[in-house]
């Protein structure tokens, strides 16, 4: 093959590699020009100008979803009040953490209606959605029993579709603070009225000059006896305030169980003794409360002190503990005359007595209980309770596993 024939292929060759390309280069032109045409048709324009905008707009929208997303998990993650997103057909899409631990077993993916059980809420669920605008109902709900919640509801567009937030709030939790701060004043004065009272009746009665010796001996000691149980009101008072304000010391720590039932035992061998009280103290060593010691001192001698005060004349009082899932579990029970059903769920409330008069003779201010529900609950723990009219009864605090 001479020279000029040589030259001659090697231009062909180069010719027909720039042809394909041109060719691969005009066809990727093409299917660009036909989307841009598809574009200007969707969006009703007539330029190019307007489809480049379109598709900026488009290109936004999409790098702004998974954003939105992010935004969405965290707040059904951390929200504080159960809260429900629903669908178009009012299907539960999604729910917070909060809706999954206090509401009796919602579902994804399930209508409201059958999830909820409540007619109102999903008439107004849907009566919102229809008209787009917020709306508020008060409905009764299941959240480990019947509960009353404020159910604010926020509809939106998504698309093409209908979409819901469902917030609910416990009606309950949410009462106005001043009303809780005025009936908690009611009744520490009535609390405190009542001692006084006693006291000044009391008074009166020694300042009468015909007053036997006897009388006034016997006046004098109950004196003394209403005097030390209202100091002690007035300190479990400002205690469980101090809890509840957290302005006292830290409640968690590490203290040895058994260390500490001893000496609670030790103190309050002389009380039992008074009424033919046994304690049966069975805590062995080892075991570590997730408390600190005077949380501990202060949680365990009103369980005891309890026992021993209101079970009965002759009866027997156990303490026990014991590990559980790399936790502990403490019980105190005793066989006495045990708390009728109708008091049982309210013996940690504040100031709650079963029997009134039997607990002001026994020198209790109805704080005791309380105080003990809210360290052990304070300190990660629960505290529960179950007895029967006649055959005792038991308290038992139980703390997880620390992380």
């Amino acid at each position: 093959m001479s020279p000029t024939e040589i030259i001659l292929l090697a231009i062909s060759g180069a010719l027909l590699g720039a042809l394909v390309v041109n060719l691969m280069i005009l066809q990727k032109l093409r299917k660009e020009r036909a989307s841009i045409a598809e574009t200007v048709r969707a969006t009703g324009g007539t330029s190019l100008e307007e489809a480049v905008r379109s598709l900026a707009s488009r290109a936004d929208e999409a790098a702004a979803l998974p954003l939105f997303k992010t935004r969405l998990e965290r707040m059904l993650l951390d929200s504080p009040l159960p809260v429900l997103l629903l669908n178009e057909q009012r299907l539960i899409v999604d729910l917070s953490a909060r809706a999954e631990q206090e509401l009796d077993q919602p579902r994804r993916r399930r209508g409201l209606l059958e999830t909820m059980g409540s007619h109102e809420l999903d008439e107004a669920a849907r009566s919102a959605m229809a008209s787009l605008k917020p709306a508020i109902v008060t409905v009764r709900l299941y959240a480990g029993g019947r509960h009353t919640y404020q159910a604010r509801l926020i509809p939106y567009h998504s698309g093409e579709a209908a979409e819901c937030l469902v917030f609910l709030q416990d009606v309950a939790a949410t009462m106005d603070f001043g009303e809780l701060r005025s009936q908690f004043a009611a009744t520490v004065s009535h609390e405190l009225r009542t001692p006084l009272a006693g006291i000044r009746a009391m008074v009166e009665a020694l300042q009468d000059p015909a007053i036997s010796p006897e009388e006034a001996s016997r006046f004098l000691g109950r004196v003394d006896q209403e005097t030390q149980r209202l100091g002690q009101l007035v300190d479990e008072i400002l205690f469980l305030s101090s809890l509840e304000s957290g302005a006292t010391e830290a409640i968690s720590g590490k203290t040895d169980t058994a260390e500490v039932v001893e000496k609670i035992v030790a103190k309050l061998e002389s009380l039992a003794r008074q009424s033919d009280i046994s304690i049966d103290n069975q805590v062995r060593s080892g075991l570590v409360l997730p408390l600190s010691d005077r949380m501990a001192t202060t949680v365990l001698t009103n369980l005891l002190e309890n026992a021993i005060k209101y079970s009965g004349r002759g009866s027997h009082v156990e303490l026990n503990a014991e590990r559980v899932g790399g936790g502990i579990k403490i019980v105190v029970r005793d066989d006495g005359i045990g708390i009728d059903a109708e008091h049982l769920p309210h013996i940690f409330e504040r100031f709650y007595r079963v029997d009134k008069s039997r607990s002001r003779r026994m020198g209790g201010t109805g704080l005791g209980l309380s105080i003990v529900k809210h360290v052990v609950e304070s300190g990660g723990g629960k505290v529960s309770a179950k007895s029967r009219e006649g055959f005792g009864t038991q308290v038992t605090l139980s703390f997880p596993a620390r992380s």
